[in-house]
């Protein structure tokens, strides 16, 4: 540290004797400028922005689901925070409810900006480090970049980058699992496995080598939970899947809803053999081939009933709200639930028609997944 001195010399009679000059040390500290200094002129931001970031990345990494709001509205106390760190409690289990139009003023460090771009973190390239990340994935309010078709490659995130700062943490893992979906834009649940196992496993805190298969199973538990919140669950019964974003699974729920119209102006052909068999002109097939192809037909119709039935019971909500291309007898206040509902009801009922035989046989054939689907009201 440097020093200043002084010279003082007390007033004494001259008949005492005279001690040597006193020279009075004071310390300073200008070691810790210099290094805030440096920090800032390295970030192009200023020595406030530096300083806020080093207390929201502490923050973060003891409260990393507690929204500040809380703390600024004394909804937390500290025997919550002390319990919050030691793991004997959740956010959740606090049960926080933020005052109406109330928020901390929001924070714009001046000067400071991202050094990638939401095309360059789509891309391949070097490895980011954590803060760089953490910080394109904030909200667009919070000068990151977060949203539904953010997508972050591979090879910009090392496997021992993430932190145990569940937000910022999750969204880096779902812009990961984006960037590896299909061209229908559906995620596999195998992807978003794996995707964890590779990233987060080292984020355990179990030393005990008995207590670290738990550890890395509660890992896997919590971190795949935080994604799939992120995507949208694939509406068919028997995919464990999820689609990237609002827009893919708008598409698939109007594909549902037309399918369910299909599925009911095919109700009564399909149903009935004599009615759905091809003229003797058309064909050569025998009566027995052509009755397995009607079943056969009869099957994939219960199916499309089995899918459509089942996204509009995972969709309620958006379907009832959402914007959708309805058939032109539908009434004008038709949400496309009830035109999917409507649909499906009319399909169904002509079921109890089909003689027992066949709806046995139909029961063997089809996934046990899709007659719960349909034999569940």
């Amino acid at each position: 540290m440097a020093t200043t001195t002084q010279a003082s010399q007390p007033q004494r009679s001259k008949s005492e004797p005279q001690p040597k000059n006193v020279q009075k040390t004071f310390w300073t500290d200008s070691h810790g400028d210099a290094q805030l200094e440096a920090l800032a002129a390295l970030s192009d931001c200023s020595q406030g922005a530096i300083l806020r970031n080093l207390v929201d990345d502490a923050f973060a990494e003891q409260f990393a689901d507690l929204d500040p709001v809380h703390i600024e509205q004394d909804r937390v106390s500290v025997e919550d925070l002390q319990a919050l760190v030691n793991d004997e409690t959740t956010v959740d289990e606090l049960e926080l409810e933020s005052e109406t139009d109330t928020s901390i003023a929001e924070y714009a460090p001046d000067s400071y900006y991202l050094t990638v771009t939401p095309e360059d973190l789509a891309e391949p390239g070097p490895e980011l480090d954590w803060e760089t990340l953490r910080d394109a994935v904030k909200n667009p309010e919070d000068g990151g970049y977060w949203n539904d078709d953010l997508e972050i490659h591979r090879s910009r995130v090392g496997e021992e980058t993430l932190k145990a700062s569940h937000r910022p943490a999750a969204r880096i893992l779902t812009g990961l699992a984006r960037s590896q979906a299909f061209e229908n834009g559906v995620v596999p649940r195998e992807t978003i496995d794996s995707l964890v196992d590779t990233y987060c496993l080292h984020l355990t805190n179990r030393v005990a080598e008995s207590e670290q298969e738990r550890g890395e199973e509660y890992i896997r538990e919590t971190y795949t939970n935080l994604v799939t919140d992120q995507l949208y669950e694939n509406p068919s019964p028997t995919a464990d899947s999820y689609y990237c974003n609002e827009n893919h699974l708008q598409a698939r729920l109007q594909a549902e809803l037309d399918t369910a119209q299909s599925v009911a102006e095919r109700a009564d052909t399909i149903t009935d053999f004599d009615a759905w068999k091809p003229a003797s002109a058309d064909t050569d097939a025998s009566d027995d081939e052509l009755r397995d192809d009607w079943q056969h037909d009869l099957m994939r119709w219960f199916e499309d009933i089995a899918r459509a039935k089942h996204a509009g019971r995972t969709y309620v909500t958006e379907l009832r709200r959402g914007d959708y291309k309805l058939h032109q007898t539908d009434a004008e206040d038709t949400t496309a639930f009830d035109a999917l509902h409507n649909h499906l009801h009319d399909a169904l009922g002509v079921v109890d028609d089909l003689p027992a035989d066949v709806t046995a046989n139909l029961t063997d054939r089809l996934d046990d997944t899709f007659v719960a689907v349909i034999t569940n009201e």
